[in-house]
Order: C-alpha cells, then structure tokens, then sequence
C-alpha cells in the first residue's frame, strides 16, 4: 500500500482525527484554531472492476486501506476498533435514490460491514438500510440478512417527538438512526443533482433520514440540508463516512436515466467530517463536467457553506488535506 501520507505527522493526523470527529458527532460550532486542518482520505486502484461488475476482494481492500490510513491502525482490526466497540448497534445508511444505475454498491456496503464485525459487533446489531421500501428495487439489495448476517431492511417509520423543526415546516426522522441503532456509518455516493449541484455525504443524511416537507428542496435545498443534519447530529453519532466513488454519476442526477452520465472513478473516500468531504467531492464532479463541456454548478451548492457555517465541518479548501492511496 503506498501513498502521499508518509510525511503526515502523528500531531496533524491525530488532530485531523478529533476535528473531523467532533464535527460528525456534535454539530455544534467548534472551537477550533484557523490553522486545524482535517483529513480526507481517497483510495484508489485500477482493478476495481472485472468487466461490469466490482470485484468484492479489491473493494474490501480498498475500505480496509482507508480506514487504516485514516485512523492510523497498524491492521484491519485496531483500524475498525477506533470506531466501533462490541455492544454498539450501528446502522449502515446506504443511498439508493439513483436506482437501478447509480447506488450504494453492496461491495462497499459488505466491506464495511465485515469491517465493524471486525470491530466486535455482532451481526445481529447491524443494520443496512435506506428510507423507502420501493428504492430497493431494482437493486442487487435483498431484504432479510446480508452476507455476514447484518440485516437488509427499510426505514419509513418516524419519532415525531425527536423530529426536525426546520424552516418551512416539521420533519420526523427515521426511527432506525434514534431509535434502534446507537450510530450510523453514512454510506454516500459520488453524484450530480439537478437541484443541490450535489448529492453526497450531507445530502444524504438530511433527505435519507426524514420524511421531509415540500419546502425542503427550495432555494438549491438550502438551508434544510444543513438544518437537518445539524439535528441529526444532536440525536446521534456519525463516526465514519465512506463514499462510494467506484462509480460517479457527473450529469441528470440524482436519478441518471441512462449511463452516458456515469463514469468509472475507481475511488473510495473515507472521513468523519461532511463538509470537507462533501468540498473535495463537489470538486472531483465539477472537473468531470467540465471535462465534458458542461457548466459548472458549484454556486448551486450552497448547503455545504451553509453547513461550514453552522460548524459541522471545515469548508475551508485551504485546511482540508487529501491523502491518496493506492492499492
């Protein structure tokens, strides 16, 4: 496995670490200096695919590699365990919108659940999902137990109690992130959207994770996008995000109609802050349209300044550091 990390310091990687954390886990405004910097960690490798499918070793790899390099664990196990503890109850929130072309691809999803098995969770305590039933089809997802036991289920059921009260109105969230699991590994994709510029890591929380009201979408989905996920994070925790960016979707998202709009990126991202993520990733989608004679949609992506702001991650190009990783 090599890399442009080797000169990374245990300082900067230890304090990337907490701010990307603390970010994901509070969502309040953090205290940070303007000199903190937080990392994003990109894998890479040319033997993803074999023909039209992924191959489930290079990906698992490929999860393994990032959390490893994030973390700094010496191996798989130490990686995984400074995320996930036995006894947790953790909830894979994958993204499906994009079916049947451009969705959370179970090879991902299964490497990083075998990832918190790792870790010693127990099977039983994990719990694949997105909101709406009928988004699972067509799809390679089956509903019932995943390849290592985890469940494959659907949300769709709300505590109003702990619901969103956003601009425009009140949004109940899923029981499944507050109620029956204690965090949540947010499972994005890399993808274009007609309306937010981009659907990615804060996209998918704030409109995968409650039934949300017909304002939400208005004026490029801002401020609900930063709104709810600031809520969300007040419920519960986000500890790791990882974006599948096997495949990208640079046009007619966030449901492509067909695959002229997608291209291979052969990547997989890992973080703990949304934001930066989200900046880094908005960055790979708008040079791909660009490279395809297309317009730029950056200024259409006004939630994730909105969510800098409201301190939930660094939106700050300036302090975000992308270690590249090949395998």
């Amino acid at each position: 496995m090599g890399g442009r990390h080797e000169g990374l310091t245990r300082r900067r990687l230890f304090t990337g670490i907490l701010s990307g954390a603390a970010a994901a886990a509070f969502g309040k405004r953090l205290a940070l200096a303007s000199t903190d910097t937080v990392r994003v960690v990109r894998v890479e490798s040319g033997d993803v695919w074999r023909g039209d499918a992924r191959d489930p070793q290079v990906v698992a790899r490929m999860v393994n590699a990032g959390v490893m390099t994030f973390s700094g664990g010496a191996t798989p196990e130490a990686a995984w365990r400074f995320f996930f503890k036995p006894g947790t109850r953790v909830g894979l929130k994958i993204n499906l919108l994009g079916r049947p072309l451009s969705y959370t691809a179970p090879e991902v999803t299964d490497a990083v659940a075998a990832g918190v098995l790792l870790a010693g969770v127990k099977s039983e305590d994990v719990i694949v999902w997105d909101r709406w039933k009928d988004h699972f089809g067509p799809t390679r997802y089956k509903f019932g137990r995943g390849t290592f036991g985890q469940s494959v289920e659907h949300g769709g059921s709300y505590d109003r109690v702990l619901a969103l009260r956003a601009s425009g109105g009140v949004c109940p969230i899923d029981t499944i992130p507050v109620n029956r699991t204690d965090v949540t590994v947010n499972l994005p994709v890399l993808k274009d959207h007609e309306t937010s510029g981009v659907t990615l890591a804060l996209k998918n929380i704030a409109f995968g994770c409650y039934d949300h009201h017909r304002s939400a979408h208005e004026n490029y989905c801002d401020p609900f996008i930063a709104e709810a996920c600031e809520h969300f994070a007040a419920k519960t925790r986000v500890p790791l995000i990882v974006m599948d960016a096997t495949e990208g979707c640079f046009d007619n998202g966030p449901r492509p109609s067909d695959r002229s709009r997608l291209w291979r990126e052969n990547a997989i991202y890992v973080a703990t802050d949304p934001v930066a993520l989200d900046v880094v990733c908005r960055n790979v989608i708008m040079r791909k349209r660009s490279e395809k004679g297309l317009a730029d949609k950056t200024r259409q992506c006004r939630h994730i300044e909105t969510a800098a702001r409201k301190g939930l991650g660094i939106g700050d190009a300036s302090r975000i550091e992308v270690t590249t990783v090949r395998v």
